[in-house]
């Protein structure tokens, strides 16, 4: 059950707390592509705040096309573009492909060729595709070099295509170049924390931009459930903004009894006082590797989003299929 929930003690208008927290639970599958939302009036009664904050926030949602509202039914999640039909694999498919190939022959064979020139034919066909499909590729984008690496490696692996891996800052750079080269860009993939700033970096260029769901893996989760629930936890990410609905949605969902200290990584004096003090120490992708390196080798740090949702890497296979 999703729990909705703003800081109003905290500087941060509460729209934008709000706004936020939608794009996290859409991130990261919490809330379903398609999936309905809240009315205005439920989400200001639910929160005990203003009608005119929620509205707010949803249309900010909808202006970064994450959501969208039909009237006289609601406001719905439209974080992916709606999958295209993908021709299935299979035995019946490859069995119905060759017999086409047969009729072709045979068709060329009644327009006079023998099977010598035929044969070439093929050969030639088979080489331009095999030229095109060279030319294939698929970037990864991420702010953090850790994830990029990890995460191109297992997209390359699954989609049996190039994958290369680009950090944010460099994007728009990359594929301008991957176009002067005329090579086939069927897509750019991000997670879901950063598919705006992807579509803002981007802007004017023709390119799919798509996203992958992250999340906690059940190993990560099984080891932070052998903790006492009244440790001393702690939770470190990359900005300031994260921390007001990380801190509470980590709290609710591992059960935490205590309070959650918390800082950003540039804060280097915040975050020594919390490696000197804590019991456990929870963190975001972009910033696990260097928290890794300022922490003794066997303090317990724990990177709470460290899986690739497996459904999300079966929708954005079947979606860059479409385009191929």
């Amino acid at each position: 059950m999703i729990k909705w929930f703003v800081d109003k003690d905290n500087k941060v208008p509460l729209y934008l707390q709000l706004k936020d927290l939608i794009k996290y639970y859409i991130s990261t599958g919490a809330i379903q592509d398609k999936q309905q939302l809240p009315t205005v009036n439920e989400l200001a009664k639910e929160l005990e705040i203003n009608f005119e904050t929620i509205r707010k926030a949803y249309k900010e949602l909808e202006k970064e096309g994450l959501i969208s509202t039909r009237r006289g039914k609601g406001t719905f999640v439209n974080g992916h573009i709606t999958p295209r039909p993908v021709i299935k694999a299979g035995a019946a498919v490859e069995s119905g492909l060759m017999e086409s190939a047969k009729n072709m022959v045979r068709q060329f064979l009644q327009r006079g060729k023998d099977i010598d020139e035929i044969k070439k034919m093929f050969d030639q066909a088979i080489n331009e595709v095999s030229m095109e499909n060279s030319k294939q590729l698929v970037v990864f984008s991420e702010c953090n070099l850790l994830q990029i690496k990890e995460i191109s490696q297992l997209l390359g692996g699954y989609l049996n295509l190039p994958v290369e891996p680009v950090l944010l800052a460099d994007l728009r750079e990359k594929v301008e170049k991957i176009y002067e080269e005329d090579r086939k860009l069927l897509a750019v993939i991000t997670t879901g924390f950063h598919v705006n700033e992807v579509r803002k970096a981007l802007a004017n260029i023709p390119v799919n931009i798509d996203f992958l769901v992250t999340n906690m893996s059940p190993e990560i989760r099984r080891e932070l459930d052998a903790f006492d629930k009244f440790a001393r936890y702690g939770f470190i990410c990359r900005d300031q903004e994260s921390i007001s609905f990380y801190k509470d949605l980590l709290k609710s969902e591992l059960g935490i009894k205590t309070d959650i200290s918390c800082c950003i990584l540039e804060d280097e004096s915040e975050v020594k006082a919390l490696l000197d003090t804590l019991d456990v120490l929870l963190v975001s992708p972009p910033v696990y590797e260097d928290i890794k390196r300022m922490a003794p080798p066997d303090f317990p740090i724990f990177n709470v989003f460290d899986r690739v949702d497996p459904m999300s890497l079966k929708v954005v296979k079947e979606r860059i299929l479409a385009a191929v």
